[in-house]
């Protein structure tokens, strides 16, 4: 008869216990232990009990998914189950799994995080599923586990869990990463607009196009960094996101416009035109934005 586990689920506020596993990310088999992330980014651990199970794939999945994590220097997802590597190496390709997937084989984390289970198809020491969010200094500030096989996390939960963490750390490095989209899309919008001046249509839109790619990455960076950062940084980030937002209208409008002109429609050439020198005038940083270096030290 399988041994009944009792061991209750680690508390909110806990320190998260560490562990090294073997695992693989990108089919590449290697280490990973959770101290080397302490003090780089917000982790998320995702436990379930077998690959290829269709709730476990659901659920994976739908992390996947999640715009959040994307942002894979801001983010670490996990997701840790007693199969091994090269199960795990099937399922990530299968399904497209971009984050590393851990074996967990004998169940020793898992009881750890108490949310180890006495049996599961057949299966002796696998984990229930779960969620954990930590924050930057690995502790814990979500937690979720699932009672029954189908129970699958409320992402918006995990998702708003992710948003609370307060880290000027984390807050700070995405402000630089934007403020590295922003520069590289004022770059490719002073180059589109000499095209533009010179009536060269076809260049204008192409590289307004570009330019509003990296104004686009730009202000969904700046709008993270306000959301993670405290007050200081959170306002400079709010500013800088606004700004970027206005050079992101004005690159789409004048891209607009350069169509509407190479298309011998000069009334909608102009209208768009004017959209977007208008765009660029509600800028509250006229396109001057700064690092935060200084209120890192």
């Amino acid at each position: 008869m399988a041994e009944v586990y009792v061991s209750l689920m680690i508390a909110v506020g806990s320190d998260a216990p560490s562990f090294q596993l073997p695992g693989v990310d990108d089919g590449e088999i290697g280490e990973y232990a959770l101290d080397d992330y302490d003090g780089e980014s917000i982790v998320v651990l995702a436990f379930y009990p077998a690959d290829f199970s269709p709730a476990c794939t659901d659920e994976l999945c739908a992390l996947q998914d999640l715009e959040l994590f994307a942002m894979q220097r801001d983010v670490t997802i996990f997701g840790i189950s007693p199969d091994s590597v090269y199960s795990h190496r099937a399922f990530a390709t299968e399904y497209n799994l971009g984050f590393p997937l851990l074996s967990d084989s004998v169940g020793n984390v898992a009881e750890q995080y108490g949310v180890l289970q006495s049996e599961f198809e057949g299966h002796e020491r696998v984990p229930k599923r779960s969620v954990f969010v930590l924050d930057a200094n690995l502790t814990v500030e979500y937690a979720w586990c699932g009672e029954s096989p189908v129970d699958l996390p409320d992402l918006e939960a995990v998702r708003d869990a992710v948003e609370a963490v307060q880290d000027d750390g984390t807050a700070i490095e995405r402000y630089r990463t934007a403020c590295n989209h922003f520069r590289f899309g004022r770059s490719e919008f002073e180059t589109a607009r000499t095209a533009f001046e010179r009536e060269d249509w076809s260049t204008a839109d192409a590289t307004f196009g570009e330019a509003l790619g990296y104004f686009d990455e730009a202000a969904a960076a700046f709008e993270s960094a306000r959301r993670f950062g405290s007050d200081p940084v959170a306002h400079r980030a709010a500013s800088a996101a606004e700004t970027a937002d206005a050079y992101r209208r004005a690159a789409k409008w004048y891209a607009e416009s350069a169509e509407y002109y190479a298309d011998d429609a000069p009334e909608w050439g102009d209208e768009y035109r004017d959209d977007a020198i208008e765009a660029l005038h509600s800028s509250p940083d006229d396109g001057d934005i700064s690092d935060l270096y200084p209120l890192s030290e």
